[in-house]
């Protein structure tokens, strides 16, 4: 789409002037991520020795104390990740904008405690909703994979053939409710935007449902559209520019359907003024 196509060609542009400080921002986000994690090895491993290494799984689960230290990381990953990512998702949409903010907006997130907490309840409500709606998507095709597979005895060609009809069928069904899915979640797109904007948690969500009814599939389009781009980030070197491009692309894509539908919300008092008009 030509859109697409003006989009990108908007992004490599605010690259050239932005993409350094978008990749250092990118970049301290990664070593965060990564010291939280390596601080919780080295914790694990101060506490339990080298058992946690081996059966990793097994040993969470009999171990209360292991489970308890991995529930507090867990929790320090989303009170400090959470405004990591918002505090970027904001500097991109500044750069969008065209502004010359410093790196600093990364941390903006953390300036004030209600916008602290409130980045880590609404990562948490970002993710349940995602979850939730990928969950009930894939409930009926892993039902039926299920039952095929538990109550379809192996007795017989014919049953065999039957037993893996159904579970294709499952298998397609999971894959179209999938795609469904994704294009429904489309509707919470620009909820970070908002939020990175000032915009309460819930207001974020019901706002960017509306702004993007309709345009859902086409969302979706526009983020298949870095499918290409997915080859070069093995690499580290091109990955420090494909994941900074396809972040500001997405954010200068989520400035203009913002500013499309505060367009369309100007546009609604005009009409009734001018209907009343008529109607006089």
């Amino acid at each position: 789409m030509e859109l697409f196509r003006v989009i990108k060609s908007d992004a490599k542009k605010a690259m050239q002037s932005f993409g350094g400080r978008s990749i250092a921002a990118l970049m301290i986000i990664f070593l965060v991520y990564l010291a939280i994690n390596l601080t919780e090895g080295v914790v694990m491993f101060a506490f339990f020795g080298e058992d946690f290494l081996y059966g990793y799984d097994v040993f969470m689960k009999e171990n209360i104390l292991a489970t308890a230290v991995s529930g507090v990381f867990c929790l320090i990953w989303l009170l400090v990740m959470s405004p990591l990512f918002l505090g970027h998702t904001k500097l991109n949409l500044s750069f969008a904008e065209g502004k010359d903010e410093s790196i600093n907006l990364l941390f903006d997130m953390f300036s004030k405690a209600k916008r602290f907490f409130g980045s880590a309840f609404f990562a948490l409500s970002f993710a349940i909703r995602y979850v939730f709606v990928f969950a009930i998507a894939l409930a009926p095709g892993a039902a039926m994979f299920y039952c095929a597979e538990t109550f379809i005895p192996e007795a017989g060609r014919a049953v065999e053939m039957l037993k893996i009809s159904v579970c294709c069928l499952s298998v397609g069904i999971m894959i179209l409710c999938a795609a469904m899915a994704a294009v429904f979640v489309q509707r919470w797109h620009l909820a970070p935007y908002y939020f990175a904007e000032g915009t309460g948690i819930a207001k974020s969500f019901s706002v960017s449902a509306k702004a993007t009814k309709g345009i859902r599939a086409n969302i979706l389009a526009f983020k298949f559209s870095f499918a290409g781009w997915l080859p070069l980030s093995i690499l580290i070197l091109p990955m420090l520019w494909s994941i900074p491009f396809y972040l500001l692309s997405n954010a200068i894509y989520a400035k203009y359907l913002m500013e499309r539908y505060e367009r369309s919300l100007a546009e609604i008092p005009e009409t009734e003024e001018e209907e009343e008009a008529i109607g006089q």
